[in-house]
């Protein structure tokens, strides 16, 4: 891991969590690497809880992660492998993950249905505090900031998706990239570009080489204790991953599709209240 130095006037990737990236721009990423492109991968939830007690949904999930004594410590040095893999720098900023963060009283999310809803109250403080972050990380200025959708809805991808949008309008360059797998959901795409509103968007389809798709995978499939809850294994995800590259691609070969956003426009302000 370097300093975000290093990758001055190169590109930033924004990641919700330790996969997200890995997920949705791997095969670019591969493809930036390969052609001398310094490249940073910024994980914002990578931070570990800061209480022992766990509510019932995050031990859960615990549970489905394999009982890891140090859940965050397995899932970061997935992350360092993952990021070998594809030759880009990483660092793990400390806020923790949506499922361990609480306020005064209790636990914010308890169950799957409260991690794609609206963002909990206590939560819109991160947007800012992200925003500020990021801020200090892009410094000199990147050419090309990279950052979540949101689509699927999930509220660490949401606090990543509002503090880039920040940054747009701070005239910063970002480029926003399709949550995978949640963008599979039929539907799950055009809702999200609909609430952050739908004019002033251009699509972007990025081609990539096998070469690119086939070391994207094997970075994915670095992230062993999410296989079995993202892709029931690391086969089923290989063909995911391909089939869906391939039905982005205009032609015969493999896509990954990225959307910027006019800089005249306002984007839409998501209801939480819903």
């Amino acid at each position: 891991m370097r300093g975000a130095e290093t990758v001055a006037n190169n590109v930033i990737y924004l990641s919700p969590h330790l996969d997200d990236t890995a997920l949705s721009c791997g095969g670019l990423i591969r493809r930036q690497v390969r052609a001398g492109t310094g490249v940073l991968v910024a994980t914002v939830f990578a931070g570990r809880p800061s209480r022992t007690e766990l509510s019932p949904f995050a031990a859960k999930l615990h549970a489905q992660w394999g009982h890891l004594s140090d859940p965050v410590a397995v899932r970061r040095k997935e992350d360092k492998k993952a990021m070998q893999l594809l030759g880009a720098d990483y660092t793990h900023l400390e806020h923790p993950d949506a499922i361990y963060r609480f306020d005064n009283t209790s636990f914010l999310y308890l169950r799957e249905p409260d991690l794609f809803g609206p963002l909990h109250p206590s939560d819109l403080k991160l947007v800012r505090q992200s925003a500020e972050a990021m801020t200090e990380l892009i410094h000199p200025q990147p050419s090309v900031i990279y950052a979540p959708l949101a689509v699927g809805n999930h509220v660490d991808h949401q606090l990543v998706r509002e503090a880039a949008l920040t940054l747009h309008r701070r005239s910063y360059p970002v480029v926003f990239y399709e949550d995978y797998p949640y963008v599979e959901l039929p539907g799950a795409l055009t809702r999200e570009l609909d609430c952050i509103g739908t004019e002033g968007w251009t699509e972007e389809v990025q081609e990539v080489q096998e070469e690119d798709l086939a070391m994207k995978i094997e970075a994915i499939a670095a992230y062993a204790s999410q296989m079995d809850k993202l892709f029931q294994g690391v086969e089923v995800m290989s063909e995911r991953v391909r089939d869906y590259a391939l039905a982005l691609s205009p032609e015969d070969g493999y896509c990954e599709r990225y959307w910027r956003l006019s800089h005249n426009m306002k984007p839409a302000v998501r209801d939480r209240s819903v």
